[in-house]
């Protein structure tokens, strides 16, 4: 479901490494559904999280 949901901002997605693409679309589809939030802002959320995840910030 959730890749389907984000199929807008997959060239945004493919420019990431695999975990990290994974662990945005998990993000991503809470943000969206749980916040309230728009597409875009949740995928923008979603990246940062990773990411910083990631780096273990």
């Amino acid at each position: 479901m959730t890749e389907h949901l984000f199929n807008d901002y997959k060239h945004r997605l493919n420019a990431l490494d695999e975990d990290i693409r994974k662990l945005a679309l998990k993000y991503a589809e809470e943000f969206y559904v749980h916040k309230k939030c728009t597409k875009a802002e949740a995928i923008d959320r979603a990246i940062t999280k990773a990411e910083m995840k990631k780096r273990k910030l």
